[in-house]
């Protein structure tokens, strides 16, 4: 990220969080997907398991 380790020191643990999440954003690190709900996890199953 391009700081000195002087520069980290003088952070706030919130203060180097935000730079990290703000980082991996601008760098194209993608979030983590949301696990579907119980009934969406139904329906591809039964997507899946019906005969097309």
């Amino acid at each position: 990220m391009g700081f000195t380790p002087r520069d980290v020191d003088l952070m706030t643990l919130w203060e180097l969080s935000a730079c990290a999440a703000g980082y991996a954003k601008a760098n194209g690190v993608e979030q983590e997907a949301e696990a579907p709900t119980y009934e969406e996890h139904l329906e591809m199953v039964r997507r899946l398991a019906s005969p097309s």
